[in-house]
């Protein structure tokens, strides 16, 4: 049995070789198809981890309220409602000589998960300052002026909109952010909830209590609903939808190429076929030995898709501030459907082997 294995690989291989043109076009299907999974399944997994581990907005059930001056005494009353997270002010953020400062309340720093914050001390990215470390001190310079920060906690920045932005990330409590940079009001607050809080409930009465307790002249509405946000979702699903969709294409493609290659290698060989059909090779070996030229073209255009799959995700993921997640038996899989696929493509044209008239064979030989 394992010597005539041995033989049917060899016939295939020597097919496979003497038909390298017709065999580079369905190769490179398969290949293009399996990349294109990899990156839909990697880059997909990965902004999905990105959104649900959102730094910047720590959820998507979230409102914007404004219309009004507000200041952090505003913030203290409507963080002091149980239903709410946190709240953070959206311009509580300025671009100063190469550092983006943010304020955060103490409220947004613990669901963070992150040090508290006095004076002079700060929380950096990671990914921005690696060599710094928790007490360490640093030097910064805003408007032409050093000044000397402790390092109180470090973080990880994972917001592909906070990524995009130009500017060393630096998060220092709203408190000192308004004394630091003398800004006291602000328009906008946004005002996040737990995802299993239903907001769409809480909305007209957080408005009313809200301008209640805050007793000014101007009201404050809502500007954005938690749909605003939920859209990030619906967008990265369509994304990735679309990927799948162009990657089961591309391995359409790939298969209907390796159908060509079977039935072209068969028509080329109408007299080999003839000869080894006369000194009585069963007609199911045949038809194997053509297939497995189909499956090995499937597994070299896999592995090559795979290893180029994870290359490209990985560079793209660089450019986009999305780290691709792999998954092992993702990738298992999407060689296994190509593999299969070859299969598939390949017996229509192979079974047409039994129909071939022998006597006419050998006479095409």
């Amino acid at each position: 049995m394992l010597i005539k294995m041995k033989m049917k690989l060899w016939f295939a291989y020597k097919l496979l070789i003497g038909n390298w043109k017709r065999a580079i076009f369905p190769l490179l299907g398969v290949t293009g198809g399996v990349i294109a999974l990899i990156m839909s399944l990697s880059l997909g997994a990965g902004g999905e981890k990105i959104i649900s581990n959102d730094l910047s907005a720590m959820s998507d059930n979230r409102i914007m309220i404004g219309g009004a001056n507000m200041d952090m005494r505003d913030m203290q009353i409507i963080e002091g409602y149980p239903m709410v997270q946190y709240a953070v002010f959206t311009e509580a953020r300025i671009e100063t000589e190469g550092n983006i400062f943010k304020g955060y309340s103490s409220k947004a720093l613990a669901v963070l998960g992150l040090n508290q914050l006095n004076d002079r001390e700060v929380i950096l990215d990671k990914n921005q300052f690696p060599e710094s470390k928790k007490g360490d001190k640093i030097r910064v310079s805003i408007n032409n002026r050093e000044y000397e920060f402790i390092i109180r906690d470090i973080y990880e920045e994972k917001n592909p909109f906070e990524l995009m932005k130009q500017g060393n990330r630096i998060i220092i409590s709203q408190s000192y952010y308004q004394r630091l940079f003398e800004r006291y009001t602000y328009k906008q607050l946004i005002v996040a909830f737990d995802k299993n809080e239903d907001v769409e409930e809480y909305i007209p009465y957080i408005l009313k209590k809200f301008n209640q307790d805050r007793g000014g002249f101007e009201r404050v509405t809502l500007l954005e609903t938690p749909e605003v946000y939920k859209r990030i979702v619906k967008i990265q699903k369509l994304v990735k939808n679309v990927l799948g969709l162009l990657s089961v294409i591309s391995l359409c493609i790939g298969g209907f190429g390796i159908m060509n290659l079977v039935a072209s290698g068969i028509r080329a060989r109408i007299g080999h076929i003839g000869i080894m059909r006369a000194i009585g090779t069963p007609k199911k070996d045949v038809v194997s030995i053509f297939l497995i030229e189909g499956i090995i073209i499937s597994i070299i255009g896999s592995i090559i898709g795979i290893i180029l799959g994870s290359i490209i995700s990985i560079i793209l993921g660089k450019l986009i501030a999305i780290k691709p997640e792999f998954n092992i038996f993702q990738i298992v899989c999407a060689m296994g459907s190509s593999v299969i696929l070859g299969v598939v493509m390949g017996i229509y044209p192979a079974a047409k082997i039994g129909k071939i008239d022998i006597i006419q064979a050998l006479r095409e030989n």
